[in-house]
């Protein structure tokens, strides 16, 4: 058995374990326990009702605030019992009017809501630590939860039942979605809410819903200000002290905002970086004499925050098995995965909406590990440093192109760096052998753009001119015959092996695969000025290693290169109108760029 085949299995055991394996050792658990011991009921050691406050956070919430708040005010618990909190994060539209209004209508009923307005948009962090504060210290119970989840009218008093055992840290419900969301989505929920009972019979819930959870107040910590999953670091740091967390199959919370399968993915993106964030954040809880906490926390959350890096290494290392092996079960479980994929793309593609029930649940698993391993490539950049911004919004809504393209930039620079890296290495040596200075060339780009900012990067590249070549000209186009340009370089030009690096720039999220060519920022202000709408090539688009404009025009060398090329630049933009026109132009380009690479038709 190869090195390969012995990390494929290893990982794919470990992938087992994680999704079927613990699952099955919650079981056996719980079955011990139930044949060992008697029901266990709270002891009931609690003289006073005790307070409760109710925490929220809202951004843009217009479209569920009044429901919300009038769910909650017909709560049974004793209205002198519990207040509202609500945090207003700098929103844009009439969230807070609406809220105001229904306010008075509540404390004409002896239901106290506080408004706290945020006039900047400071992120749903610092909103959550400001309520905090205000609040640990007046409450015996805090009650996170989400504008768009209703509650059920009982909830307050069952989580007070909870609570009168002194054991219990955190308890959670039952989170419910419409019947109109996505199969895969409620299939997920439904895994999720059958481990968590089973985890709330050892009394370590790993994980809350962020639609509604309790916990009590002198267990609450403020969080960092870059915290991603506040709702998992709340209710986890709860349990640091040996406390148990449960889940109370009487509370149900109904999600109201429903995401389609792209905003869903969207989210994945954030949730796979707030996985990775809470393994360190939460070191404490590997303690193992936390008993079941620690086991739970490992084999839950850790697991799952490694799971996109163990699902790249699987694809890895399938891939070089099938290479340089071509073993029979290396190629029957590739063309599973093939198929598992393409199918989906098919689906996306033609928005069809016919179920195939265990292929749909397994693309959507896979998809979201892979959109989670952006996540993590994301955090490690610094890109969830920003305020909080809802999914569903018009300025965050995942254009359905854009998602499958970024999918196929990941799975497309994963691989093409396997592929490729013999002739990476033999470039680099060739380089280090042929001429002085460093094998790698970065310079900086021009990216994306949108209404609020124009992003720059460093595109990496392989050095095919003499050290400090702009050091007497300044910054100029290169041109053919360029003096500049070593024989090795000519070569690596010509074939555009000099652009390989760049696959790190589409696997990081700066470049893409396809796309407009990334211009110096040095050049962009002329260009623009120069030629009308320059610079929309770019907006809401990120440049490419490859595109229409390149392998139809080649490098620029004049301001005439780049105008003649803005239309070609345009065309694709045009193409990604409609998901059939854009498959079809994206594998022409792709087409095309495997010409010019092996006929040498670069510069």
């Amino acid at each position: 058995m190869s090195i390969f085949a012995i990390v494929f299995f290893v990982l794919i055991l470990m992938a087992i374990y994680h999704h079927i394996g613990y699952m099955a050792v919650l079981k056996l658990m719980n079955s011990m326990k139930n044949n060992s011991v008697g029901e266990v009921k709270p002891s009931d050691n609690q003289t006073e009702t005790p307070t409760i406050a109710i925490l929220m956070c809202a951004y843009n919430e217009a479209e569920y605030i009044e429901e919300k708040l009038h769910n909650l005010g017909s709560l049974l618990y004793p209205n002198h019992k519990y207040d509202i909190h609500i945090y207003f994060d700098g929103c844009t539209d009439n969230t807070y009017e609406l809220a105001k209004s229904v306010s008075y209508q509540l404390e004409s009923n002896n239901v106290h809501c506080n408004l706290h307005l945020q006039i900047e948009n400071k992120g749903k962090t610092a909103g959550l630590n400001t309520l905090i504060s205000m609040t640990r210290d007046r409450y015996d119970i805090l009650v996170f939860t989400d504008v768009s989840a209703l509650l059920s009218i009982d909830a307050l008093n069952k989580i007070e039942q909870d609570f009168r055992d002194n054991a219990v840290a955190v308890s959670t419900g039952q989170y419910t979605l419409q019947d109109s969301a996505p199969i895969s989505q409620q299939s997920y929920w439904q895994y999720q809410n059958t481990l968590k009972r089973l985890e709330s019979n050892v009394g370590a819930v790993i994980g809350v819903p962020g639609a509604m959870f309790a916990v009590r107040s002198e267990l609450v910590t403020v969080l960092e200000p870059n915290a991603i999953n506040d709702d998992f670091i709340l209710s986890m740091r709860a349990l640091a002290h040996g406390g148990n967390a449960i889940i109370n199959d009487e509370v149900v919370m109904y999600e109201c905002d429903c995401d389609d399968q792209v905003q869903d993915y969207t989210r994945r993106e954030r949730v796979g970086a707030g996985n990775w964030q809470q393994i360190k954040l939460l070191m404490p809880l590997m303690n193992f004499k936390l008993g079941w906490t620690s086991i739970n926390f490992l084999s839950h959350k850790v697991l799952r925050g490694l799971m996109p890096i163990l699902l790249l290494g699987m694809y890895l290392a399938l891939i070089a098995e099938v290479i340089i092996y071509q073993t029979q079960w290396s190629m029957i479980v590739s063309s599973g995965l093939l198929a598992v994929h393409l199918t989906s793309l098919f689906k996306f593609l033609f928005n069809t909406k016919k179920r195939l029930v265990i292929l749909d649940q397994i693309a959507y698993v896979l998809n979201s590990y892979w959109i989670a391993l952006i996540g993590i490539v994301k955090f490690e950049y610094g890109y969830f440093d920003s305020p909080w911004k809802r999914v569903s919004s018009a300025t965050t809504r995942c254009n359905g192109v854009k998602c499958a393209k970024r999918v196929l930039d990941i799975i497309g620079a994963s691989v093409g760096i396997l592929l490729v890296s013999p002739i990476m290495l033999g470039a680099a040596m060739a380089i280090k052998l042929s001429s002085k200075g460093p094998v790698l060339f970065k310079q900086l780009r021009v990216g994306e753009s949108t209404d609020e900012f124009v992003s720059l990067f460093y595109v990496y590249k392989f050095r095919s001119m003499v050290v400090d070549a702009e050091a007497k000209s300044g910054a100029v186009w290169a041109s053919k015959n360029d003096p500049r340009i070593t024989p090795i370089g000519s070569f690596l030009r010509k074939t555009r092996i000099d652009e390989l690096p760049q696959l790190w720039n589409v696997l990081i999220g700066e470049m893409s695969l396809i796309g407009p060519r990334p211009e110096r920022p040095v050049f962009y202000a002329k260009l623009e000025k120069s030629i009308p709408y320059f610079c929309h090539r770019t907006y809401g688009l990120k440049p490419g290693i490859s595109g229409l404009a390149q392998v139809m025009n080649g490098y620029d060398e004049s301001v005439e290169d780049a105008r003649s090329k803005i239309g070609w630049d345009y065309a694709y933009v045009l193409s990604m109108s409609s998901p059939l026109s854009w498959i079809k132009m994206e594998f022409t380009i792709l087409f095309k760029t495997i010409q010019v690479v092996v006929l040498g038709k670069g510069q």
